[in-house]
């Protein structure tokens, strides 16, 4: 009987999920304004880069890379297939799209 009230226990824990935890990912950026605003990109290597692509989700190309500290304008958001939040963000003279989770608020 234990067992069973474990399992159950185990699979109602893993289906309550903050609404946020899927704009979550490996970045350490968590912005709640979707616009109109200065950011610069945060990773958690900061010898890494990151991707600014064509649009919102890992199926479109990369045009660019943007490396942890770069000034970014943010200029509206959308979800992309992958359940990730996108920024479309302008960087010197680059637009493209990067992850919500990538951008953190103010610049450097």
């Amino acid at each position: 009987m234990f067992k069973y009230i474990m399992a159950g226990a185990l699979i109602l824990s893993s289906a309550v999920l903050p609404a946020s935890a899927e704009e979550m990912g490996p970045g350490i950026g968590r912005l709640s304004r979707s616009e109109g605003y200065n950011a610069h990109i945060c990773t958690k290597d900061p010898d890494g880069f990151l991707r600014l692509r064509g649009g919102p989700g890992k199926s479109y190309r990369p045009i660019g890379k943007l490396y942890p500290g770069t000034n970014i304008s943010v200029l509206g958001r959308d979800s992309g297939g992958d359940g990730f939040v996108w920024f479309n963000i302008s960087s010197n003279d680059n637009n493209g799209w990067v992850r919500s989770d990538y951008v953190c608020e103010g610049t450097l």
